[in-house]
């Protein structure tokens, strides 16, 4: 007979266990524009990566979202639903059940927290072929509005992740990011490959197009060429010898294809983290319009900071990679762009086949996790097991004092007003430049100003009960 205790935890095993054996497909290397799997490429999985698979994967799998808002909005939905019906079966009066809704609700902000602003191991893709580069040509530092990583920052992001080269695109109209990123690579990181770039905005109407212009050495202020398009690619292309790329264009299209395939852009994502894609009829359109006027397909990250997954790349073939000097390495790459050399071009994607509509979405927390722990490998599943079994003995097995509960939100309050201090220190270097810091600087202070009266005020009630039954 089965003690009461681990009912609950078995059943969760063996759950767990049968999913596992469902055959679903499993996360790999996929090519962006053909959908087939990726040869010559495979993922490594640094080992703490795998120790830490319940907070690694469960990160990743958010970052992959597609529709970001809505699909957390799913989740935050069946969440407060399943409060409600397991309260059911209790009896609670209406202020526990807002006390309760409350916590539930600050619970999933730690999460949200947790998955955008934790660092934590990091998955990254290696080419079989040391002529294969992986590059990344869509990326921000705190010199953009949104960006809440500084270059150096970006610079390790990106080894992390095994790119050889990549674009900094800051914006507004400046490119401080990319030459200080430079600096910080010739002192400290001779394999880094970096280069300049920034990201305007052209208007159609009331709309604006953003656009990524790579190669150049100057500031373009987009106003001074009535934000016209073709104008800033016949001048990037004149004096730079630069590219001009359109980055995910399915998020506005104030432009048709038509308009950007005629104004000279040189190229247009496909796949962009966070923003993984479009609907596939849209990522058609955009590859027959690439395959016509053999423009590039491109992969990015369009990375701000937010956030530690990254599972897209552009892998680019060029002779002899090893040999050449970071200028030569640079000057290769952009070579293949400006003469769009499409067949040196691949957009490899970490993914697998699943269901992306509105339908799961609606129910993104059943589908998402029959998908994630379906596809987990044996090392990840282990992990899980680990896990499952510590976390379960902590919480039911082994009385923890409330008091010690008190502690533990204390000391989570203490890292938000740290991590909060360390924005606004940021936000006083940047402030010219970035919108962002100051903002969530405070709401991280404002956040740990709560937990840290969540975790005082039980202290202080205990301790004058103490006094009031002497």
């Amino acid at each position: 007979m089965i003690k009461q205790p681990f009912r609950k935890l078995i059943l969760f095993l063996v759950l767990l266990f049968l999913l596992f054996l469902i055959p679903t497909s499993r996360l790999r290397p996929t090519d962006g524009v053909t959908g087939l799997p990726a040869e010559g490429y495979r993922i490594k999985v640094p080992l703490t990566a795998y120790i830490l698979e319940p907070l690694v994967g469960t990160s990743q799998y958010f970052w992959r979202f597609i529709d970001f808002r809505f699909q957390a909005l799913s989740w935050l939905a069946w969440v407060i639903l399943l409060y409600f019906f397991l309260g059911l079966r209790k009896k609670a009066n209406i202020f526990q059940r807002i006390k309760g809704l409350f916590k539930v609700l600050i619970s999933f902000v730690l999460v949200c927290f947790f998955i955008a602003l934790t660092p934590l191991p990091k998955y990254s893709l290696q080419p079989e072929s040391l002529e294969e580069i992986l590059v990344d040509l869509h990326s921000h530092t705190t010199y953009s509005h949104e960006g809440i990583a500084t270059p150096e920052q970006n610079i390790r992001w990106h080894l992390d992740h095994g790119f050889h080269a990549w674009a900094i695109t800051d914006h507004p109209r400046t490119l401080k990011g990319a030459r200080e990123a430079k600096e910080e690579a010739k002192e400290k990181y001779p394999q880094a490959v970096i280069i300049t770039g920034q990201e305007v905005k052209c208007y159609k109407g009331k709309g604006g197009e953003n656009f990524l212009l790579l190669g150049i050495d100057e500031v373009v202020d987009e106003r001074k060429y009535g934000r016209e398009i073709a104008r800033i690619t016949d001048f990037v292309h004149e004096k730079y010898k630069g590219a001009v790329i359109v980055p995910h264009w399915w998020r506005k299209r104030f432009h048709t294809l038509e308009e950007l395939t005629n104004s000279g852009v040189d190229g247009f994502e496909i796949y962009t983290t966070c923003v993984l894609g479009p609907k596939e009829s849209i990522r058609e359109a955009i590859r027959d319009a690439c395959r016509e006027n053999n423009l590039i397909m491109l992969g990015a990250s369009n990375w701000h900071g937010w956030g530690s997954a990254s599972c897209i790349w552009t892998s680019i073939h060029i002779g002899d990679w090893p040999n050449l000097s970071r200028e030569e390495k640079e000057e290769a790459i952009l070579d293949a762009l400006r003469h769009r050399k499409t067949n040196q071009f691949k957009v490899i994607v970490y993914d697998r086949i699943e269901p992306r509509n509105e339908v799961r979405y609606l129910f993104e927390p059943f589908v998402g996790a029959f998908y994630y722990f379906s596809g987990l490998d044996d090392f990840q599943l282990l992990s899980w097991i680990i896990w499952s079994i510590i976390f379960y003995s902590l919480l039911c097995l082994i009385k923890i004092k409330p008091v010690i509960l008190n502690l533990m939100v204390i000391g989570m309050a203490l890292l938000f007003f740290s991590r909060g201090m360390i924005f606004l220190s940021l936000w006083v270097r940047y402030l010219e430049y970035n919108e962002i810091l100051l903002a969530l600087g405070n709401i991280l202070l404002f956040f740990g100003a709560l937990l840290l009266i969540i975790g005082i005020l039980p202290l202080v009630h205990k301790k004058l009960q103490v006094k009031s039954n002497k």
